[in-house]
């Protein structure tokens, strides 16, 4: 093992990333630095410590592999991928897709690839601990680099240790943000003089030892070339150094040097090498034939140590491979790449092929653009986006008619979006908008510029920009236009009270009253949506109930299994709480989490586990709801972001109004930075749950106050804001939300919404009789409801009412009963205030024993594994819920059995009530 000069901290770090692999535990770092500072030495050090106890898997990236979807996580999972059979069917089909070794009809989602990657690794044949090494990161293509991302935060308790090497300030490293870091800085002037001892073979000045130190700035990689390059006098101080001393961008030169002094089939090998993305020594030889070089040939550039050929072609740096690349005539690299060219073709391999036609042509070649957009396609339907925009961009290279290039840059801006390049994207969607000539196009690139910046996280740009886009194409493509509005649709209903004038959901419903359906073109399930949604918006919602109504029937009828159907699903959602039909609501959200599931598609489930998390949570199924949001809550970080709604809405449920107040704050912070002002109007409502839950009427009116029009999506919270209105003495106001709820009951006469005006009624009217009549009727309907929650609170209501009436027996019975159904969901605010209820009634609660909450002393975690625990879910059912292995999900289990003083999962599930609160 070479000795590291300097390094101690930083072997250190490695070491114990080390010793917890050594414990079960998994580890991850991303080394940062400048070119030559000695990552790639780290790395070395790294894989020669662990050779003889962890199993190592290595990948050094290159720039022009970059292009390549999936290359780097190919060569990091190939040797495991024989373990492929043992995965879940769509987890091992979407790898064996991306890998080229399985076709299907559609791309998979990279989600469920990295989900497949996370399970490979976890699952992998082999007692030692694995070491995962990614040299120079920064070239990773888009896909790898997301994956590996995952995979590096959702291992924990598994003996694998994942090390990247980045370039410090280069591009592409977005993904690695968050994980954790270790700069790697310039040698100190002591380190930096004994490595540059240690490479000089004859003497050393002690003034050129400092003064090479001082120019070089003590960069490791500057050193050691700077002696290679020095001669012995010079070194000794017999001769001048030169001035300046070369260093820094003379690297590459110096590389160059060395590469021109080979004998003239050693450069031709080193050139093959430098344009052959594969690496493979087969092809570099293969390649030799036409070439005309052979084996002897290498034997200069591994004497000289610019390249080694073992298992694969490596050269020294990757500045070598730049310098060799580029620094050869344009004539030579086109020649290289047409023998390469050939190579891939006599291997089948005919998207590659493509690309090294496409690199050995000078001049506009419509066979070869035509051949790039063929690879194209194959490529993306493999889920390659990245490989699939490169191929395109360099087909509108190649391309002289401008309408056709103008169309492959779109194309190839559209597969950047998409593969998350969103600089990328930019750039050649901005190439692709200087043509035009051509309405529709000009209308598919605002399409593909609200892409961008969905991409981006600015969901009311998006939303401009896609009506920007329905604009410009409805004249010429009515029917694309109105299917680019159901996009704009479920954009704005995510930008909500943050979006800014021109991308409102209003706007959205201009939009399509001014592109209307023409009278002989058949309706979709989109065009459905698109009217009811637009009533909602320029009508009454008495007038727009009935196309609600059908919008959703239509969506819940359609069997198609198209990419809008997501859209439709998720629009529908929206409509269902409009209307307030918990019904629809509940079949539209799980065949929306469904269909995402089967697709796996990470943007539509995320929508489709809000929308399942509230229709259990307004259900009163509070540890159903907590389950899906914890898996919405860990499905945001595996995208390296975090999300509180949620956990501020259970929490408000649960009765914890310090940790709600303390969510909603950062409910609202992200909200404001990521424009999504849905948030906002559910971070009121969990406000309002909390007052009402402790008798402050008043503060919970407030709350909802400006959350009831037409267009609310917490109709659902009608009758409590009624309530809320009346103990205030808000009595003009609550009798006009119970004249809205009763239109809203009777366009949708569901259980639930005629339970709730039976019971805002009751609490309305001043006749005794009445009241009482219709406080039965409300029990009555909610009998028949989704979920306790509503039955439990007509019970509350009329066992209040009772009490102040002086009928104290059968106030103590309905409170009773409330309680106890409070009390089972967990809904501790509301029990506290039933329980106070039947204290004041003659019947108060037997305290429980006082015990501590044992979830006070389980993390965030742990507390999640524990609930699903105890719910009953296997540690691989857990796994898949929470985007976790199952070692993690076995040693979080263990540590929760630990804390709790637990030794079974059915003594766990006597805790269920006590965890569901964590």
């Amino acid at each position: 093992m070479e000795e590291l000069f300097g390094r101690d901290a930083e072997c250190r770090r490695m070491g114990a990333l080390l010793d917890d692999a050594r414990r079960g535990l998994s580890g991850v770092l991303v080394l940062r630095g400048d070119p030559g500072a000695g990552k790639s030495a780290l790395l070395d050090h790294l894989q020669a410590t662990a050779a003889t106890e962890f199993e190592i898997t290595r990948f050094d990236a290159v720039e022009s592999e970059a292009e390549l979807g999936f290359a780097a996580l190919h060569q990091l999972l190939r040797p495991y991928l024989g373990q492929v059979p043992k995965l879940p069917d769509p987890q091992g089909e979407a790898l064996c897709q991306v890998f080229g070794l399985q076709e299907r009809t559609s791309p998979p989602d990279r989600f469920l690839v990295a989900v497949a990657s996370l399970s490979l690794l976890a699952a992998r044949v082999g007692d030692r601990p694995l070491l995962c090494l990614v040299d120079d990161a920064h070239w990773l293509d888009e896909e790898s680099a997301a994956v590996l991302a995952f995979v590096a935060r959702r291992l924990y308790a598994d003996p694998v240790v994942m090390v990247f090497a980045a370039r410090d300030g280069a591009d592409g490293l977005d993904h690695l943000a968050g994980l954790p870091q270790l700069a790697v800085p310039s040698l100190h002037s002591e380190a930096a003089g004994e490595l540059l001892k240690s490479v000089v073979p004859g003497g050393l000045a002690p003034d050129v030892r400092d003064r090479i130190v001082t120019s070089t700035g003590g960069n490791p990689l500057a050193l050691i070339e700077a002696a290679r390059e020095l001669t012995a006098d010079q070194l000794t101080g017999q001769a001048p150094l030169p001035e300046p001393v070369p260093l820094g961008q003379a690297l590459e030169r110096i590389y160059l040097r060395e590469a021109l002094a080979m004998p003239p089939m050693t450069r031709t090998l080193l050139l093959t090498a430098a344009a052959d993305p594969t690496s493979d020594p087969q092809v570099l030889w293969r390649a030799g034939r036409e070439l005309g070089f052979d084996v002897t040939a290498a034997v200069a550039a591994e004497q000289g140590d610019l390249l080694s050929i073992r298992e694969t072609v490596r050269f020294r740096h990757s500045l070598i491979r730049s310098a060799v690349y580029y620094g050869a005539p344009l004539s030579e690299r086109a020649r290289v790449h047409a023998a390469l060219a050939a190579v891939a073709r006599g291997l089948g391999e005919i998207d590659l092929c493509a690309w090294h036609l496409a690199a050995a042509a000078t001049d506009p070649d419509e066979g070869v653009a035509t051949e790039l957009e063929r690879a194209a396609t194959r490529t993306r339907d493999r889920g390659d986006w990245t490989g699939s925009s490169a191929l395109l961009a360099r087909a509108a290279s190649l391309t002289s008619d401008l309408p056709v290039r103008a169309r492959r840059l779109l194309e190839a801006a559209e597969a950047g979006a998409v593969a998350g390049s969103s600089g990328r994207a930019q750039a050649l969607l901005d190439e692709a908008a200087a043509y035009q000539e051509d309405q529709r196009h000009n209308g598919l690139v605002h399409r593909a510029q609200a892409r961008i910046h969905r991409l981006t996280g600015s969901p009311a740009s998006a939303t401009f920009a896609l009506l920007t886009a329905a604009r410009a194409l409805g004249p010429v493509d009515n029917r694309l236009a109105r299917d680019i509005l159901v996009e704009a649709l479920v954009q704005a209903q995510i930008s909500g009270t943050l979006a800014p004038q021109g991308a409102t959901r209003l706007s959205v419903a201009e939009t399509v009253r001014s592109l209307p359906l023409p009278a002989e073109a058949p309706a979709t399930t989109g065009d459905a949506v698109l009217e009811a949604d637009t009533a909602v918006h320029l009508e009454r919602l008495d007038d727009a109930g009935p196309k609600l109504h059908r919008a959703i029937t239509a969506v819940q009828r359609e069997d198609s299994t198209a990419a809008e159907s997501l859209q439709w699903l998720a629009a529908a959602c929206s409509h269902a709480t409009i209307l307030g039909d918990d019904i629809a609501l509940h079949d539209l959200a799980w065949r929306l989490e469904a269909e995402a599931r089967r697709l796996g598609a990470v943007i539509p489930m995320a929508l489709a586990l809000s929308h399942t998390a509230l229709s259990e949570l307004i259900a009163g199924r509070l540890a159903e709801s907590e389950r899906l949001f914890d898996q919405r809550a860990a499905l945001e970080e595996t995208r390296g972001s975090r999300i509180f709604l949620g956990a501020l809405l259970i929490a408000a449920w649960r009765g914890r109004a310090e940790e709600a107040e303390s969510l909603a704050e950062a409910v609202r912070e992200h909200a404001s930075r990521t424009g999504q002002g849905y948030q906002l109007v559910f971070c009121d409502y969990a406000r309002s749950v909390t007052e009402l839950s402790r008798c402050r009427y008043h503060e919970a009116y407030l709350a909802l106050e400006d959350h009831m029009g037409d267009t609310s999506q917490l109709k659902f919270a009608l009758a409590d804001m009624i309530e809320a209105a009346v103990r205030s003495g808000k009595d003009d106001e609550a009798i006009e939300l119970l004249h809205r709820l009763s239109r809203l009951a009777a366009q949708t006469p569901v259980p639930g919404l005629l339970g709730d005006l039976a019971r805002a009624q009751a609490l309305t009217t001043a006749d005794t009789s009445e009241a009482e009549t219709l406080y039965l009727r409300a029990i009555h309907h909610h009998e028949n409801t989704r979920g306790p929650v509503r039955g439990a609170r007509s019970h509350q209501l009329y066992g209040e009412w009772l009490r102040r009436e002086r009928r104290s027996k059968e106030a103590r019975h309905q409170l009773r009963i409330a309680y106890e159904l409070f009390d089972a969901m967990g809904a501790a605010g509301y029990a506290e205030r039933t329980e106070q209820e039947l204290s004041a009634a003659g019947d108060p609660v037997r305290p429980s024993g006082g015990a501590p909450r044992e979830t006070d002393v389980l993390t965030p975690q742990e507390a999640r594994v524990a609930r699903l625990a105890a719910g009953g879910a296997t540690n691989a059912e857990i796994a898949a819920q929470l985007y976790l292995s199952v070692h993690t999900v076995d040693y979080h289990l263990r540590k929760v059995f630990r804390k709790l003083d637990v030794r079974s999962r059915r003594e766990l599930g006597d805790l269920r009530d006590r965890i569901a609160s964590a």
